[in-house]
């Protein structure tokens, strides 16, 4: 299966189109046959609404809002997954799946609550459906709690809470997949942020040994509080070529032209690090271009020895010295 792809994330409300679009454009880049969204703030969804969201090849099972807050939906693509069995409880939706002949799993999709009232009643609730749940199992989802200090950027903290759900996590004998590249998944988005990681995914000794390369990434987007992740149940090897830069280039001619021409260009409403970040991406890109069609390999220049520079950070103080330069 290639398209074994699970998307989770807090959207913030289905409520609005162009939200839903920006979902529908992520699972269909992504390729995710498995949706789980968290406050969806829709108490009917219905399946117009599902196939907004996640397109005609997929069934759904919706957790309601309760007034305009709360709701959830797990959708997965029929055509890849055999749900045998789905469980609505007052935070969670359960699915019972399988794919051809492999055994099945249990797939918890969940919406913690934000009163602290009922946060012990949702840690309960994770109890009980595990005890329904034999097969091996993986929740995910917003929890709205963290269980250890680094799960966030401050030392505002609800001790007892934090012990209560590490005693669930220990207790259930879970083990929190590894997310590469993010430390949180929610700001609250101040001048001083809040940063905390309050999405994540757990899973049963079980559900790991069925899916050993699974790989857990965050991907962006601007249209919520909270970052959606993906979980590639089988991570196959792959290989990216590296940008490499060559210290010859600043030697040869046109090499500042094509270096104005791509750090030009404006990045309206983005944070300083998000606008470095688009421009050494879109450089990468025009060097790349400049290599191809204009300089060729560097051994084959007259009089110019090839020194490769892997390291980003190396990169980085050259294009500053270059911007400095074209700056003057």
């Amino acid at each position: 299966m290639c398209d074994n792809h699970l998307i989770f994330w807090n959207a913030r409300s289905l409520n609005n189109r162009a939200r839903r679009n920006v979902v529908r454009t992520i699972v269909s880049q992504q390729r995710a046959s498995i949706v789980c969204l968290q406050e969806t703030k829709i108490a009917n969804f219905s399946v117009p609404l599902n196939c907004d969201v996640t397109g005609t090849d997929f069934d759904y099972c919706s957790l309601p809002a309760v007034g305009a807050s709360g709701g959830a939906v797990s959708s997965w693509r029929r055509d890849l997954w055999d749900v045998s069995s789905t469980e609505v409880r007052r935070f969670s939706i359960t699915l019972r799946l399988s794919s051809g002949t492999a055994a099945p799993w249990c797939l918890t999709n969940v919406y913690g609550p934000v009163e602290r009232s009922d946060k012990r009643v949702f840690l309960q609730e994770l109890r009980d459906v595990r005890a329904s749940c034999p097969d091996p199992w993986m929740v995910c989802g917003d929890f709205n709690l963290i269980y250890q200090a680094a799960d966030k950027n401050n030392g505002r903290l609800h001790r007892g809470l934090m012990r209560a759900f590490r005693g669930v996590i220990d207790d259930l004998q879970l083990q929190e997949l590894h997310l590469q590249g993010r430390l949180f998944t929610w700001s609250n988005g101040r001048e001083s942020p809040t940063l905390e990681r309050l999405d994540r995914a757990l899973a049963s000794q079980g559900w790991v040994a069925m899916f050993p390369n699974h790989q857990l990434r965050s991907l962006s987007s601007d249209s919520s509080d909270h970052a959606p992740l993906i979980l590639v149940l089988n991570a196959q090897p792959w290989h990216v070529p590296r940008f490499r830069f060559e210290q010859a280039w600043t030697k040869l001619p046109g090499f500042l032209d094509v270096v104005a021409a791509a750090w030009g260009p404006p990045c309206p409403d983005v944070d300083a690090c998000k606008c470095l970040d688009i421009k050494l991406r879109a450089l990468a890109k025009a060097l790349r271009s400049w290599r191809a069609a204009r300089v060729g390999a560097i051994t084959l220049q007259p009089g110019s020895s090839s020194t490769s520079w892997t390291s980003r950070r190396r990169l980085e103080r050259c294009l500053l010295r270059t911007v400095n330069y074209i700056a003057s």
